[in-house]
This record gives structure tokens, sequence and C-alpha cells, in this order.
């Protein structure tokens, strides 16, 4: 893939630079996953955000990073909570994670990467390829909402397609735009 001159030396200090996300980033992203009492009152976001501030492009992979997320927040959750691994949301409703919700968590704390991410060439080919790999929703979510200039509005109208026929209403309704 061609790269421009300065592309090449964004891609080069993004190496040596660690990635900026909050701690409080992660436990927006978090809340309505496991509930404010869970999220402010251990360290969860903390592990989290570290993770992601860890992630360097030459070392990492997108996949890897998951898998990490999600072993991360089963090792907090778990530890917290015990086997039951039941929590209290903001709603009062009483919820047991289960470990098939884990890879949905870690894709969404993902997202706090994903739109700290430049645009440019190198980054949306890595998360077209990433949400073509693994069905990212967070993936998807940036690309429709930053990368314009990167896909046609046939790529894009497929991508809101694929996402309104495999996702629920409630996580992409805020952000994708109603074009029919």
């Amino acid at each position: 893939m061609w790269m421009s001159n300065e592309e090449k030396d964004t891609n080069e200090e993004a190496k040596d630079m660690p990635v900026a996300i909050s701690t409080y980033s992660v436990k927006c992203v978090l809340r309505p996953y496991l509930g404010s009492d869970m999220v402010d009152g251990t360290g969860i976001a903390e592990e989290a955000a570290h993770v992601l501030r860890s992630y360097a492009p030459y070392r990492d992979t997108l996949e890897d990073l998951a898998e990490r997320l999600s072993n991360i927040l089963f090792d907090v959750l778990y530890s917290t909570l015990g086997p039951r691994m039941t929590i209290r949301l903001d709603n009062g409703e009483m919820v047991r994670i289960m470990m098939k919700d884990l890879p949905d968590m870690a894709d969404a704390v993902l997202g706090a990467l994903f739109d700290t991410m430049t645009v440019y060439s190198v980054n949306f080919q890595t998360l077209k390829d990433y949400s073509m790999r693994t069905g990212s929703l967070s993936a998807m979510r940036v690309l429709y909402q930053k990368y314009d200039d990167f896909q046609s509005p046939e790529e894009k109208a497929l991508m809101a397609r694929i996402i309104r026929d495999n996702y629920p209403k409630h996580l992409y309704e805020s952000w994708l735009k109603d074009e029919a």
C-alpha cells in the first residue's frame, strides 16, 4: 500500500508514542454493561485503559488486544464478584455477566482506542480489515463516522445494512443515520 511521506512519518511517530486513552472514556464505555457501582468502585476501567495505552501497532494485533481486554475484564469481575458474576446496573436491574458477554464488552472498550486513532489510510485499512475479520461493531462505528473520504457511499450503505441486520438497534441508534 502506498503511503505519503507525511503518513510514513506519522506512522513511525505512532510506533513510539503511547496511546492517549483516558480512564474516564473507558468508564463511560463500561457503565452500560457493568453499572456505575462496579465501574467506579473497582479498578476495572483503569486496568482496561492501561491495556489500551500499551497498544503498539507494530507489536500487537487488534485481535490480541481484544483478547487481553476480555481477560482483564474477566479477572477483575471474577475477583470482585466471585463465581456468581452478578451485578446491579444503574437502572436497578440485576444482571449475571456471562463469558459470552466479555468479547462484546472488550469490543466496546476497543472503541475508545479506535476513537483516538488518527484518520489516515493505514488506520482505515487496519480498522476495515479488523471489522471484516471479527465483525467489530466499534470498528464499523468509527469507519462509519470518521472515514467518509476513504469509502464510497455504496460501501458506507453496505456497512450500515450489515450493522442493522446483525446488531440490536439500541447499540447503533445514537450514531447510525437513518438513510432509508
